[in-house]
């Protein structure tokens, strides 16, 4: 590793340094200011719009207020240690920490004959603040959600979990962009060897920069086929679900810039569940859950199941016979489940591109479009409409945009394998998905954890929405340092173990 450039006691050094590598002059945004204090020199640089002018005016006027006695040799540390009241503070040696901190939205503050750079965190990001969430809405509970500043992420986890074990790490990310990558996770619950395993391969992602964010970091920690599109990990935009999965033993990572956190490992179950379940009573909560699980069955199988006994309608009995399209339309209707999901992705696509105030016109447009008029004319049957409707909604059953997007895919390939191969072409996909389901890992966990392998007390956990009370044990698959919840650490220290029985 090379080694890092010192800064220089010569402030004109510097000054010409940092001019030249930040362009000032050339970028309006970039400040640049020179003092006098006495007989000594100073300079400043900054961010425009990122550093807040009545906290630096304050650090500034302590410096003016020392006399010209005090301005000899060491005064940055005398101005550290004894009169800069604001917390954020630090004195950097070496140039590069020093860049970073400037394009973070820190102040650099050089003085004349001084090695070191005083940086003071007077970072003052345009944000926006916290919402209610448009994904995991609930109709009893908390309003706010996640945002673009890391550090209103940070806090909204922290006044849920006042565990002095959670840690927050900070990672940079990519060699021009130094995106500031959160991992979080609670010190004594989270399996070590999972949090190592995250920060490595942060560490190694060796690109120039990570604008799109979570998404792009997913692709580089998510190890595993490029080509299997179930979701490795869980993106919630809740502080509570966070805080939930973080007291189990999970890692979160939180990006920069983007309001979704990075819930690790992640099962499929991860993605049938919602806090709306935990909002309710126990009996409600589970049959929310079991509604939602047939929902996305429903959305699945449905369609290419009623399209693979329809094309052999010698396989169905007699109290079945009533299926099939009595007016099957100009189209086969295999191609017709085909176009309908391309149509219903184009309305789903233009709806999130227009404006919010557009959006529900263009809904019942395109609902009109695909339905009523394509079977006025004759494109499509009464029955393709319909089962497609079915299949659409229970699409959006879970929170997971994710699972839902590759459910549809999975809906459009097994609808392509009937189309070819009829009922044994069902059957195949329905197996080769199982497959798939069996051999996906996320991080070392199988992605089937505790159906296969099987985990029967976890696994009524996943299916039924069980007390509160009960849950007193941590997912065993994650290996968590603290198995019970019921004997986790405080502040206090450690609590005496219970006597086993």
């Amino acid at each position: 590793m090379a080694e890092k450039p010192k800064i220089a006691k010569d402030i004109d050094s510097n000054i010409n340094y940092l001019k030249e590598l930040l362009g000032v002059g050339e970028s309006f945004d970039v400040i640049f200011r020179e003092y006098k204090f006495g007989r000594r020199r100073g300079a400043s640089f900054s961010i425009n719009a990122m550093v807040n002018d009545v906290v630096m005016a304050d650090v500034l006027e302590h410096m003016m207020a020392q006399g010209q006695e005090e301005l000899s040799m060491n005064i940055l540390q005398k101005l550290f240690y004894s009169r800069l009241t604001h917390s954020q503070v630090k004195l950097v040696d070496n140039m590069n920490d020093a860049i970073t901190s400037v394009l973070s939205g820190e102040m650099l503050f050089f003085l004349d004959g001084e090695g070191q750079v005083m940086v003071v965190d007077a970072r003052s990001y345009p944000a926006r603040m916290p919402s209610e969430s448009n994904i995991e809405k609930v109709t009893r509970g908390s309003r706010d959600s996640f945002v673009e500043t890391l550090v209103f992420n940070t806090a909204l986890i922290r006044r849920r979990l006042r565990d002095p074990n959670l840690r927050f790490e900070i990672v940079k990310v990519g060699t021009r962009s130094q995106t500031d990558v959160a991992v979080a996770y609670i010190k004594d619950i989270t399996n070590p060897e999972l949090v190592e395993t995250v920060k490595k391969r942060l560490n190694d992602i060796n690109i120039d920069g990570v604008p799109m964010a979570e998404k792009a970091i997913e692709e580089y920690i998510a190890v595993g086929s490029k080509w299997n599109i179930l979701p490795k990990v869980r993106y919630s935009e809740r502080p509570d679900v966070a805080a939930v999965h973080l007291l189990e033993g999970h890692v979160c990572v939180i990006v920069d810039t983007s309001p979704n956190v990075m819930i690790l490992p992640t099962t499929f179950w991860h993605h049938v569940q919602h806090v709306e379940e935990f909002r309710q009573n126990i009996i409600v909560g589970s049959f929310l859950r079991f509604v939602r699980m047939g929902a996305i069955l429903f959305s699945l199988v449905l369609p290419p199941l009623w399209l693979a006994l329809v094309l052999q309608r010698h396989l169905l009995p007699e109290t079945l016979t009533f299926l099939g399209p009595r007016d099957p339309g100009i189209i086969p209707l295999g191609l017709q489940f085909i176009f309908a999901e391309f149509g219903i992705e184009m309305v789903r696509m233009a709806t999130v591109h227009v404006p919010a105030a557009q959006s529900t016109a263009l809904g019942f447009i395109g609902a009109f479009m695909l339905g009523e008029f394509a079977t006025k004319v004759g494109l499509f049957g009464n029955e393709t409409i319909f089962y497609i409707a079915v299949a659409t909604v229970g699409t959006f059953a879970t929170p997971s945009v994710e699972l839902a997007l590759a459910i549809r895919t999975f809906r459009l390939a097994l609808t392509a394998l009937v189309l070819l191969f009829k009922l044994p072409g069902l059957l195949l996909g329905l197996l080769g998905l199982f497959f798939i389901l069996v051999f996906t890992k996320s991080f070392g966990i199988p992605y089937l954890w505790p159906a296969i392998p099987l985990n029967v007390a976890a696994l009524k956990d996943v299916i039924f929405r069980l007390p509160i009370p009960s849950k007193v044990l941590r997912p065993a698959v994650l290996k968590p340092q603290d198995k019970d919840r019921l004997e986790g650490r405080t502040h206090k220290g450690p609590q005496k173990k219970k006597k086993e029985k």
